[in-house]
């Protein structure tokens, strides 16, 4: 609000509103005649100003454009702006009267003098309404400015010039300002003037003190509205623990915000400042923290002394500065007398610590007491050594001593042994040690103080006593025996006894031999039995000869046992292989032991008998006698197995005698069923005697049919072999007949070996005719094993293997085809591996579980084969010399040692030598009939090195008896570093592919070669293997291919024949020489193979030479392998054909076919069927079913996995057929094989 002064208006103005209202009356009569009036405002003094009781007003005039006679115009206005009527101006009124007397009229408005700050200000008056006329609308409206003539001051005063912290709560001691303005703020705004404190002020605010908040004083600023003409600041001070100096605070104000009205006055610096006094101690309020973790209590010696200040938390460095730590034997210490002089204290006692200010002006209160306690140790005294005697009586000298008469000086403590030739501890409450009896040497005794106070700990002392013999005679130990002289002997001793003694006498003394122990000296020895002792004891001792003492005696025991002997040896004979029962005897109480060797080896067996089981071959064993370890020369027994003799079990045949319808010789050799021990034929029977010729034919041209009947007689069995006779049936007829109505003329069935007279010759109820098949010239042979059909029966099973004969390869062998079936004995011990199986014992290991057994080998040895070359880095055309090296690294001898010691193709053999056994060149074995314990035999072998290599020549044990059991060092192998051409690439492929009928060797059709087939037993495959030359020369030549065969039926691949575009193939060898190929020409070689057996077989084609050799990186395609799986046929009866099958699409077994066929004619059947995996899935199903074909391998359009399929069928005959149920279920597993 704004604070005006009041004026009065004057008597003159009256008078001048009554002249003016009454010319207005006499001029409005007569309006009506005048013409139309304009109403006008203006100021020629339109500028105002306070002047300090000199006002200086303005004005304004209001007039009309016309002065019409009688016309009277009343003209109000209104008043504005910023300046306020009685405070910044006088009243005035707020309208006037024209008329003709007083056509304008001007006003005056007097400008109020005040004291109020507000700057210049303005009246607005604006006409707003006359009673007549118009208002001119651009002379409407004045404004009259007002200058203000007032400036406000701003004074600091400092009240309160000192403040101090106080720790008393509500007794603070503050500092205090005043901010004051001289004159009212009139702006209408609030003036504020900033504040701060000065750099040079020591206090830091809100550290030492903080400005308290007070009416229009904020933080850094304070307010000056209207009505407010002063501000106090209080500077309240922060009472904090830190000693520090006198502080002050400077305070300066800013420019206030209105500069042009405001202005500030403060003092000098002086004025200004408030200085803060300090109330804390240099020392601090916190005594000493004490570490309780120290130890308080020593020992003197080794601690002298006690540094106090380490028991303070921080040290001396810890006291607050301008304080020092100090320490005194009072709690709280006021005066300087109570200090000690330094913290080091030597004396048990309780200390106190405190924080003093250096000045003594203040301290802290005292620490908790440090109590600190300094012990002595005890002392273990002076010791003196002595020495002692060892001996067994006194007569030497003292051997005991009391210990604690040894030692002076000592605390209490106990005595112990530390070391010593041999432990002897003190006794007794003297702590006495006794040497009487023990070893000479030093011997150290400690005593050790008990009563020491920790931290001291008891001390100890050592004292030495030297224990010593006192007998000076020489001769003081028994003689040494030698404990690997034997005592015991086998008919006479062979020592003398000085062998028995090791090591020399000691000085000045001798060896003498004594038979009385007590009385040694006068009971020698004479020196005749000292050399050729007898059975008896003996007593050695040392003799002193310059003292005559003698020393202690070694006792020597000899005996003397008879060697036993072998009185009686019996060996054992049999006919064929079987058990033989030696025997022997001996003398009494003589163990009999057996070997196999005439020395060494293990032992067999003990007894009066030895039993040999099984035994194929004679064998000569050797047996010995022991009695108290005494043996006796080994003899040799012989165990003779004696072949046995057989008639060949020949076979019934038949023969034409008319030779237009057949052949009529006949060789009776043909009828053998199994070869035949040497002896002679014989007629026997028949419509005439027909004797067979030198070489046992029979010429049957023109006799009278009918069966001859002729015997076989063995001619060469031993006893206890007895010679056999066999006989063999002969149907002879002129062969144009089938007689016996099969099927087959009697020629055909003489050339077959069936017989004419019999249908069925194997008696298996199919026709002969039947199973010889179509083609009598390639009669039926299912299984392959060379026996056709019609004489390998299809019910019978020789081996009682499982398999019938029809299908069985092996009739007579049980392993084949399959060699787990139990039946075996496969490591010849006389026990069938399926029982060697069923016992836990090993079918391969003919000592298991008969070591006694003739096909057991004795323990294992170890030979170790070693070569080297002369010239390893050589060319082609050199002479090279191998030497190869085998030692015998057991303790016995090896007999019948075979090395293969083969020469690759890369070398041209020159010759050999020997230091023992035959090389054979052809077949690659160095034979050694014996190598002696840890001997060594050596052979040279000189070749010259060819062009094409290979160039690794490797020697290899073969053969050893004992067996070999460490083939780590059964091998070595030399390679010649030979450098090779570049460009020589030789590919080598290799295919196979089951035999179809038309299919022949060396026919080119598409037939479809795969690296791996799966016929069936019986089929035969077609290898083919392919030699490219990829090479950048013109031309290779001197082509070598490897493919070993085997004509063995068991082999699982018998070769029948081969054929090859190039060069020639010899399947004794397995070699397939090609003279040369050019660059890009190609050698095709096709091996025919019969598939007697089921398993699964490798067959590997290899290149191994050529001239050039081929080039170093293109080694990977010289080698090819071809893969057959052979399964076995099963027996097709009504159902499935066979349970395997292999869809590969090669157009043999690919299809899953039932069986319609029933004794050669077809069933209508129906059948449904359903074909699961092995985890229970259906793979494949079908009802109703006629058709031939049953499932091709397929599960939801892929190819199923190989593997183990089960099926359920359900088989419904629509006909009757005898032996047939109409309907039936089979349930099996099916193979598919890929």
């Amino acid at each position: 609000m704004k604070l005006k002064k009041k004026i009065l208006r004057s008597v003159n103005d009256l008078r001048t509103i009554g002249k003016a209202f009454l010319l207005l009356v006499l001029l409005s009569s007569g309006q009506s005649l005048m013409a139309q009036t304009v109403i006008s405002i203006t100021s020629s003094d339109n500028s105002a100003a306070e002047t300090d009781g000199n006002t200086n007003g303005a004005s304004f005039t209001i007039s009309r454009n016309t002065n019409n006679l009688g016309e009277f115009n009343v003209v109000t206005f209104t008043v504005g702006g910023t300046a306020t009527e009685n405070d910044d101006f006088e009243p005035f009124t707020r309208n006037v009267t024209l008329n003709s007397l007083n056509p304008s009229r001007t006003i005056n408005v007097n400008i109020a003098q005040d004291d109020l700050v507000e700057g210049n200000e303005s009246i607005v008056i604006t006409l707003s309404g006359a009673s007549s006329g118009t208002i001119n609308p651009i002379a409407r409206s004045v404004t009259l400015n007002v200058a203000d003539d007032d400036q406000g001051t701003f004074t600091l005063e400092r009240l309160d010039a000192n403040a101090a912290e106080v720790e008393a709560p509500g007794a603070a001691n503050l500092g205090q300002y005043v901010v004051k303005l001289d004159k009212a703020n009139g702006t209408g705004t609030p003036i504020t003037v900033p504040y701060s404190f000065t750099a040079a002020s020591t206090a830091t605010r809100n550290v030492d003190y903080v400005v308290r908040t007070v009416t229009n004083l904020t933080q850094g600023q304070l307010s000056f509205p209207a009505g407010v003409n002063q501000v106090n600041l209080f500077i309240d001070v922060i009472d904090d623990t830190d000693p520090e100096p006198n502080e002050t605070a400077i305070l300066q104000l800013g420019t206030p915000s209105n500069t042009t009205l405001f202005s500030v006055n403060q003092p000098g610096v002086a004025g200004r400042t408030v200085t803060i006094l300090d109330n804390d101690c240099v020392a601090g309020d916190t005594p000493p923290a004490i570490n309780g973790a120290r130890l308080t209590t020593f020992c003197n010696p080794p601690s002298t002394s006690v540094n106090l200040n380490t028991f303070v938390v921080g040290g001396a460095a810890s006291a607050p500065a301008g304080s020092s730590l100090r320490w005194s034997t009072t709690a709280n210490p006021t005066a300087v007398a109570n200090l000690l002089a330094n913290a080091t204290v030597t004396a048990s006692g309780t200390y106190y610590a405190v924080y003093w200010a250096n000045d003594n002006s203040c301290y802290t209160a005292s620490s908790d007491p440090v109590s600190i306690t300094i012990n002595t140790p005890p002392s273990p005294g002076t010791t003196t050594a002595t020495t002692l005697c060892n001996n067994t009586d006194g007569d030497f000298g003292d051997t005991a001593v009391n210990l604690g008469t040894l030692i002076t000086g000592e605390a209490p403590g106990t005595w112990s042994y530390s070391s010593g030739p041999e432990t002897v501890q003190p006794v007794g409450a003297n702590d006495r040690v006794e040497f009487s009896g023990k070893t000479a040497g030093t011997y150290v005794y400690t005593y050790t103080t008990t009563g020491a106070i920790a931290p001291c700990e008891n001390d100890s002392t050592q004292v030495i006593i030297t224990v010593e013999d006192c007998n000076k005679c020489a001769a003081k130990i028994a003689p040494a025996v030698n404990g690997s002289i034997p005592t015991d002997f086998c008919d006479e001793i062979t020592t003398s006894l000085t062998d028995y003694i090791q090591g020399s006498a000691p000085a000045g003394t001798v060896l003498r031999w004594a038979t009385n122990a007590g009385n040694p000296v006068g009971t020698p020895v004479p020196p005749n039995r000292i050399t050729n002792p007898l059975p008896g004891t003996y007593y050695a001792f040392y003799y002193d000869t310059a003292l005559e003492c003698d020393g202690p005696v070694q006792t020597i025991s000899l005996v003397v046992n008879p060697t036993p002997e072998i009185t009686d040896t019996e060996g054992d004979s049999r006919c064929g292989p079987g058990q033989v029962v030696l025997t022997a005897t001996a003398t009494e109480d003589a163990t009999i032991n057996w070997y196999a060797s005439a020395t060494g080896g293990s032992r067999l067996g003990t007894g009066a008998s030895f039993t040999i089981n099984n035994l194929t071959r004679t064998a000569s064993y050797f047996v010995e006698a022991e009695a108290n370890s005494c043996i006796s020369e080994r003899t040799e027994v012989i165990a003779t197995i004696n072949p046995a003799v057989t008639a060949g079990s020949p076979e019934d045949a038949s023969s034409c005698n008319d030779e237009r319808y057949g052949t009529t010789t006949f060789d009776l050799d043909n009828t053998f069923s199994v070869i035949a021990s040497a002896g002679t034929w014989a007629w026997f029977d028949g419509p005439v005697n027909v004797s067979p010729n030198a070489d046992n034919v029979v010429d049957f041209q023109g006799v009278p049919s009918g069966t001859y009947v002729f015997t076989y007689t063995t001619t060469g069995a031993q006893a206890p072999c007895e010679n056999e006779t066999a006989q063999v049936s002969i149907a002879v007829s002129s062969c144009d007949t089938d007689d016996d109505g099969d099927g087959l003329l009697g020629g055909v069935e003489a050339s077959l070996g069936t017989d004419p007279d019999n249908p069925d010759t194997d008696d298996d109820g199919i026709n002969d005719g039947d199973e010889v098949g179509d083609d009598p010239a390639n009669p039926l042979d299912e299984d392959g094993d060379g026996i056709i059909d019609a004489l390998d029966s299809n019910v019978l099973d020789s081996d009682l293997d499982g398999v019938v004969d029809q299908l069985d390869p092996g009739n007579d062998n049980p392993c084949v085809p399959d060699n787990s079936n139990g039946l075996c004995d496969t490591d010849g011990d006389g026990i069938t591996d399926g029982q060697e199986e069923a016992d836990g014992t090993n079918p391969l290991d003919a000592c298991d579980p008969d070591i006694n057994n003739g096909n057991c080998d004795p323990t294992p040895i170890d030979l170790e084969v070693m070569k080297t070359v002369d010239k390893a880095e050589a060319i082609a055309g050199d002479e090279v010399i191998f030497t190869i090296t085998v030692n015998n690294l057991s303790n016995r001898i090896v007999r019948n040692v075979i090395i293969g010691e083969m020469l690759e193709e890369g070398f041209d053999y020159k010759g050999h030598n020997t230091s023992d056994g035959s090389y054979v060149l052809t077949t690659g074995e160095w034979t050694i009939p014996e190598i002696s314990e840890g001997g060594t035999v050596t052979m040279t072998l000189t070749a010259e090195v060819l062009d094409g290599g290979p160039y690794t020549n490797r020697a290899e044990l073969l053969q050893s008896f004992p067996v070999d059991d460490n083939p780590d060092n059964d091998t070595a192998e030399v390679t010649l570093n030979i450098d090779l051409p570049e460009g020589i690439d030789l590919v080598l492929e290799k295919f196979a592919r089951i035999v179809k009928e038309d299919d022949t060797l060396g026919v080119q059709r598409p037939y479809r070669n795969l690296s791996r087939v799966n016929p069936l037993v019986g089929q035969e495959v077609i290898f083919t293997i392919r030699v490219t030359n990829e090479s950048n020369e013109d031309a290779v030549s001197r082509i070598i291919v490897r493919d070993t065969l085997s004509s063995d039926v068991d082999s699982g691949l018998v070769y029948i024949s081969s054929t090859a575009d190039k060069g020639e193939y010899i399947p004794e060898t397995g070699i397939w020489s090609i003279p040369e190929l050019i660059r890009n020409e190609v050698a095709v070689l096709e091996i025919r193979m019969a598939l007697p057996i089921a398993g699964t077989f490798e067959n590997t084609a290899e290149i191994t030479r050529s001239s050039p050799a081929e080039s170093e990186g293109n080694y990977d395609n010289n080698r090819a392998t071809a893969t057959v799986n052979v399964s076995e046929r099963t027996t097709a009866e009504l159902g499935i054909v066979f349970n395997q099958f292999s869809p590969n699409n090669d157009g043999t077994n690919d299809v899953l076919k039932i069986n319609r066929e029933l004794e050669s004619r077809l069933v209508d059947l129906v059948y449904d069927i359903k074909i699961f995996n092995r985890y229970g899935k259906v793979v494949f199903e079908g009802d109703q079913m006629t058709d031939e074909v049953i499932w091709d391998g397929t599960w939801k359009g892929k190819e199923a996995p190989d593997g183990t399929y089960f099926y359920v069928l359900n088989l419904t005959l629509e006909e009757e057929v005898e032996g047939f149920e109409t309907t039936t279920t089979k349930k099996g597993w099916i193979q598919l094989i890929r």
